[in-house]
Parts: C-alpha cells; structure tokens; sequence
C-alpha cells in the first residue's frame, strides 16, 4: 500500500508542478490597472489612458539582422509595495511583452 501511495503522490505533485508552469506565462501576459486590463497588442496610447504614466520609460532603435530596425519602448510602472513592478516592452507602438520585476521600490533596473 505505501508503494501505491508513492505513485501516487509522484503523479499528484508532477501534475501540480506542469499546471504551475503552464499557468505562470499567463499570469504575467496581462495587467490590471486603475482604469482596464492591459494586454499585448495595445497602443502606448491605450496603456497610458488606462495606467497613466510610467515611473521610468526608455526609448530606443534596435537592429534586427537582416537589415532592419524597431523602433522599442521601455516602461516601468510601480503600482505600490504588495505589488510587483512591471516592464512593458513596446515594439514599433504596439505593447508586445509584459515582464514582472522586483517588490522595492525606488529601484529601477539599470536599461
């Protein structure tokens, strides 16, 4: 019986972890702000309206091989002490990456 529930909680605890890791992308693919849910595909526009302004932002040209450029834009809200601080990668105006960073705030990452 003891061999039994071995199997068993390997297949219970294996099972957990792959739906930990499979729901984990999605926790961070979208973000809750004062005024709507923000989501890639969205306009800096869009973001700014429902989120307001960003504590950092950032914006550059990249080189992407072959031969052309995209134009990015980095933002970093803070949202408060229990909450994560969040970097939104913009691609040629639309938000294409939501990324989770640190609780501290007052530290932004060095860009």
């Amino acid at each position: 019986m003891t061999a039994m529930r071995a199997v068993f909680l390997v297949i219970f605890l294996s099972c957990s972890f792959s739906a930990a890791i499979l729901a984990a992308p999605q926790a961070i693919a979208d973000m809750r702000c004062e005024y709507g849910l923000i989501s890639r595909g969205l306009t800096p526009w869009e973001v700014r309206r429902r989120c307001g302004r960003a504590v950092y932002t950032d914006r550059r040209i990249e080189h992407r091989p072959p031969g052309y450029y995209v134009e990015v834009d980095e933002w970093i809200y803070d949202q408060g002490d229990t909450r994560f601080q969040r970097l939104l990668r913009f691609e040629n105006g639309r938000l294409r990456r939501i990324e989770l960073l640190s609780k501290a705030r007052g530290m932004l990452p060095l860009l």
